[in-house]
């Protein structure tokens, strides 16, 4: 099947975008030919760049963002951190399942991010402070401009004022109104993988006239801090624990390590989900950061991270 998405692949230490994926594509050499048919059909949104325009649920990735959180108000004792998982989490009237009616047991901080726990993660974030979780937010730049020169869309969460109960849990879980683009995702991951640092992402190294002389050259640049490096490597532990023994286990025992989120991002009512990877590689020293989606396709473990893994092995492959 051909299914519709977008894939980022990026230097984590220079932010150099190595490939940008969107997904129904066309031929920029045919515009004029096609153009009519491309403007006419409103089910394709083929003229949309879904790596940085592209506005999905989050879903489970961002369990990154509400474990962030969880670490800045537990900075002593989040690895004392202990929740019993039967399968759901309900409150008032409201319920949240496991992916699939998981029931996990009892798990800690680091299993409920490996396993990808939605009902762990739906008691932690109704336990956070709201007013410090829009400043954790802030930092991330939901909401706020990106450092980028290439058209794109703001991620969004909903003001937590508007919400109720209900909207607190699924927002714990990436669910509800909450909107990010691949390209953020890919950012907020760079920044992991990088000690907090986010570089500038950027498509172009120089421009050469016909003679092959530089007319311009591109300088890598930093944008600044996302997170401390503490906060980085305790988040940059949780997601080489989903590779190892969590979600993206299908990239375990390869000849290089890597790092991850899955994600299995809900749309509609009838369980439908878009499937989410972000990660990085080699854990040790990280050189390039991959983002995945994958519309309609379902579990981020049994669709994004296969195809993660083949990106990482053609990068290292390339390398050899």
């Amino acid at each position: 099947d051909i299914y519709r998405g977008a894939i980022v692949v990026t230097e984590v230490k220079t932010g150099k975008i190595l490939a940008m994926v969107s997904h129904p594509d066309f031929d920029p050499n045919e515009i004029e030919d096609i153009w009519g048919e491309l403007v006419e059909n409103h089910k394709s949104s083929v003229l949309l760049n879904r790596a940085t325009q592209g506005l999905y649920p989050p879903g489970s990735t961002f369990k990154i963002v509400t474990a962030l959180e969880y670490i800045r108000e537990n900075r002593e004792n989040y690895k004392n951190y202990s929740y019993n998982c039967v399968g759901y989490y309900k409150k008032e009237n409201s319920r949240i399942n496991c992916y699939h009616g998981s029931n996990h047991g009892k798990v800690g901080f680091e299993r409920s991010f490996a396993k990808s726990c939605n009902s762990s993660f739906v008691n932690i974030g109704m336990n956070l402070e709201l007013d410090a979780f829009r400043d954790t937010l802030d930092d991330l730049l939901f909401d706020k401009p990106l450092p980028l020169t290439l058209s794109y869309s703001k991620s969004n969460v909903q003001d937590f004022d508007e919400m109720g109960v209900a909207e607190v849990m699924q927002t714990s879980i990436g669910q509800g109104r909450t909107q990010i683009t691949p390209m953020h995702l890919n950012m907020i991951t760079c920044a992991i993988a990088n000690g907090g640092q986010l570089m500038k992402p950027y498509v172009v190294d120089r421009v050469e006239n016909d003679a092959g002389v530089i007319v311009k050259q591109f300088k890598t640049s930093g944008y600044g801090s996302l997170m401390s490096e503490e906060e980085s490597a305790i988040l940059k532990m949780l997601m080489t624990e989903v590779v190892e023994n969590g979600t993206a286990s299908k990239l375990s025992g390869k000849d290089y390590t890597s790092a991850g989120k899955t994600g299995s991002a809900e749309y509609d009512s009838n369980g439908n989900s878009h499937a989410w990877f972000t990660g990085f590689a080699p854990v040790e020293d990280p050189e390039i950061c991959i983002t995945i989606i994958v519309e309609g396709a379902g579990s981020g473990g049994d669709f994004a991270v296969p195809a993660a893994g083949r990106l990482f092995d053609a990068y290292f492959a390339g390398k050899n």
